[in-house]
């Protein structure tokens, strides 16, 4: 066995770096988590994290991944571009913390997503997939650390959504007894874990279309100005509009019952623009203070079953104080946060959660929720790169 490898298993305390590009492709999220033990007995220790936005033409690399008509070789190639984008990210990650990549034991890295279609969103006669790029043996090879990635695959293969993911990390780090708690992450697709005593009763689900939407109306609204509606500004002065919201809210997946997970395949740039067209009458700005609404929406009314003590909001939507104030009014009397007040921080709770499963793939324990995925059985997630010998 390598001796790399044997090195980090016998390790009890290991810091673990967590990388996360979302559906969002704004930039890559690093999380160096001090950890310890693994299973259900993992103990973080500290977390100190970055975000490194993506330049215009990275950006544009990624987007472009979302055609449909993406040829391999231009696939083939964004994998290794984004790998070597992904090392150079945790190197300079390193530099900013001053840290030896040396003594970084593990990097668990997520991924690109490119195409998911789970179980769910297949017609007749399809296979359930999935794909991730950014290759790991390339962030192994730049970094000198042993590399964990593709995740979702194995939990496909048994026949589940793939996703969530996060929830089992959710579980162990912010399960509060007495208290029930949601951790709902607003990135481009709305996601999120309610917690329960025991891990077999938790539930988890993507809820809705989160920040995708939204980010698809801000550079119409702005004139080409912000990509993003930052902090709620651009919604704010907009109104919403009570037929549009009615219609919107009319959506098949949201009437679906967990497992179910969704992303950029629904909720894309085909929809906003069929949005656009269908609704063109309206004032742009009338049209994003609406899609705000439904994001808002179809996280409260996912949720009202629970009845909640405390939803824990995390990713870039938390900024979005339209959206938070929104979701406070449909969610109360629960409490709405953000998780920073946990000692996470908003943006990059998810590069923790892949931290935490990379150390649980190395251990060889299963991190997949089968009665959240629907997948058959427990699977251990992820594929392991070594650095060269």
């Amino acid at each position: 066995m390598s001796q790399s490898l044997l090195r980090v298993l016998g390790k009890q305390r290991k810091r673990v770096i967590g990388l996360m590009s979302g559906t969002s492709g704004d930039g890559l999220d690093c999380a160096l988590v001090d950890l310890s033990g693994h299973g259900l007995s993992v103990e973080i220790h500290g977390v100190r994290s970055l975000t490194f936005p993506y330049d215009s033409t990275e950006k544009a690399l990624i987007h472009s991944l979302f055609a449909l008509e993406v040829d391999a070789r231009s696939l083939c190639q964004a994998s290794f571009r984004l790998g070597e984008r992904f090392a150079r990210g945790v190197l300079d990650f390193c530099a900013k913390l001053a840290i030896d990549p040396r003594d970084i034991d593990l990097i668990g890295s997520h991924g690109q997503t490119v195409w998911h279609q789970p179980p769910s969103a297949c017609a007749a006669g399809e296979v359930p997939s999935t794909l991730q790029i950014g290759e790991p043996a390339v962030i192994a090879a730049r970094t000198g650390v042993v590399t964990i990635a593709d995740f979702r695959v194995a939990d496909v293969a048994l026949g589940g959504e793939g996703a969530p993911l996060v929830p089992y990390c959710d579980f162990l780090l912010f399960r509060c007894s007495g208290q029930r708690r949601a951790l709902q992450n607003i990135g481009g697709i709305a996601n999120v874990s309610v917690l329960a005593e025991d891990v077999d009763g938790v539930v988890a689900f993507d809820n809705g279309p989160g920040n995708m939407l939204i980010d698809a109306l801000a550079p119409v609204v702005s004139c080409g100005m912000l990509d993003i509606d930052r902090d709620g500004e651009l919604s704010a002065r907009g109104r919403v509009l009570p037929d549009v919201l009615a219609a919107l809210l009319d959506d098949e997946y949201l009437r679906r019952k967990p497992p179910k997970s969704t992303g950029r395949e629904r909720y894309g740039f085909q929809f906003a623009q069929t949005l656009l067209r269908r609704y063109a009458q309206h004032e742009p700005v009338d049209l994003l203070a609406t899609v705000v609404a439904f994001t808002a929406h179809a996280i409260a009314g996912s949720l009202a079953e629970f009845r909640l003590d405390e939803l824990i909001v995390s990713g870039g939507g938390a900024y979005n104080r339209t959206l938070m104030a929104s979701l406070e009014r449909l969610m109360a009397p629960a409490k709405v946060s953000k998780v920073d007040a946990l000692g996470i921080d908003t943006d990059n709770k998810e590069a923790v959660a892949f931290a935490v499963l990379a150390v649980q793939a190395l251990h060889g324990e299963p991190a997949n929720l089968p009665q959240v995925t629907g997948a058959r059985g427990r699977a251990v997630l992820g594929k392991i790169c070594l650095p060269p010998l």
